[in-house]
């Protein structure tokens, strides 16, 4: 079995486990750099040594450019970018949330706008799993149907039919056993249909298990809702998933709802902007309070930046518009994820999970929206 869970929670459904792949193995819950174009903005694969467990690349977007046949020639995805740790793909469903890709959905697939070129084509279960296939990543999503936030029922279950229709297909079309395909459950923000899409997605026999069309504009409450009624239905010795969800609070509630991984470029997004994950809550480090201060960002914390430099010197990069300082603030942040996600693991070894969780929560939760989620 690629997932064993080693310890679970008294007090909820959060448990501690071990996801093996090609590339070793990796201690869940954790959480999954998202690199879309085989690496992030201002930040790449010398970064992610220390700051990733795991990554997520988009195949649609790398398909595109450099094109399959680039990364072929250098093996797989992981030999492209040369990091040797678990690898995900996307599928690009999300992508027709974008005005700039999405032109379109039918059964046989979603249609697309090359935004480098502007020519028409379409992804369909088929084409995408070959796709995913000749990257050669450890994990795959299947193509799914991604309905707006607002979308009425009506749209919903028009999207509904199309993710369970290419649920099947995908699961056909995915030949590589060594490889594995991730089922994503759609449905909206009505519960009967999450229900009624993690009934069905679970009895495709998928090797993993996610969770999709969440973080895109809804409250945190219909998030969670969402998420709840999707979970009781899904095989408990089955690896969970949770595309676009990256805030610390939401990701310490969904551990407890069962959720094993995340992928979001909300910790990155933040840096960039000036916004900053500790222990203590978040920082606005372009205020003027920090113009001065000779501290890290945290302190104790272990990340390159804060070994290095001060509050007043990241400050004074972002005003500036450096590069250099978006990236440091983004190494910083994706290292927070990384230890947040290890003391996740040890709270719920040591059955201390609910007051951590209450911790996290009390310190991150200052309104009631989710963040939008943009690859």
């Amino acid at each position: 079995m690629p997932f064993k869970i080693i310890k679970k929670d008294k007090n909820s459904r959060a448990r501690v486990g071990i996801l093996t792949t090609r590339h070793g193995y990796v201690d869940t819950p954790y959480f999954v750099v998202v690199a879309t174009k085989a690496s992030g903005k201002v930040i790449g694969p010398d970064d992610y040594e220390t700051v990733a467990d795991g990554l997520i690349c988009n195949a649609l977007v790398l398909s595109l450019r450099p094109g399959i046949d680039v990364i072929k020639s250098f093996g797989t995805v992981h030999d492209f970018m040369n990091f040797h740790n678990t690898i995900f793909t996307d599928c690009g469903g999300f992508q027709m949330l974008r005005d700039s890709f999405m032109d379109g959905t039918s059964k046989k697939g979603i249609n697309f706008k090359n935004p480098f070129n502007g020519q028409k084509f379409m992804i369909t279960p088929e084409k995408i799993m070959h796709i995913e296939e000749q990257i050669g990543a450890d994990a795959v999503m299947m193509l799914d149907d991604v309905a707006p936030y607002g979308a009425s029922r009506e749209k919903v279950e028009e999207s509904l039919e199309n993710t369970h229709r290419w649920a099947v297909e995908s699961k056909k079309y995915h030949k590589d056993s060594k490889q594995m395909l991730y089922g994503i459950v759609q449905g909206g923000f009505f519960p009967d249909l999450r229900e009624k899409s993690a009934r069905f997605i679970n009895s495709v026999d998928f090797d993993g298990l996610a969770i999709g069309g969440v973080a895109i504009g809804e409250t945190r409450e219909e998030m969670y809702i969402a998420v709840n009624s999707a979970m009781p239905f899904l095989d408990e010795n089955k690896p969970k998933h949770m595309l676009g969800v990256g805030n610390p609070d939401d990701i310490v509630e969904c551990v407890s709802l069962g959720a094993d991984s995340f992928d979001s470029v909300f910790p990155t997004q933040n840096a960039r902007h000036g916004t900053l994950f500790t222990f203590n809550g978040k920082i606005d480090i372009l205020k003027a309070v920090y113009a001065h201060d000779k501290t890290p960002i945290e302190k104790n914390c272990k990340c390159l930046t804060c070994k290095n430099y001060s509050k007043a010197y990241i400050r004074h990069l972002l005003k500036i518009n450096e590069p250099n300082g978006k990236r440091y603030a983004s190494i910083h942040n994706l290292y927070f994820m990384k230890e947040l996600m290890s003391r996740i693991r040890k709270n719920i070894r040591a059955g201390t999970f609910d007051k951590f969780k209450n911790e996290i929560i009390s310190k991150y939760r200052k309104n009631n929206n989710v963040g939008m989620n943009v690859k």
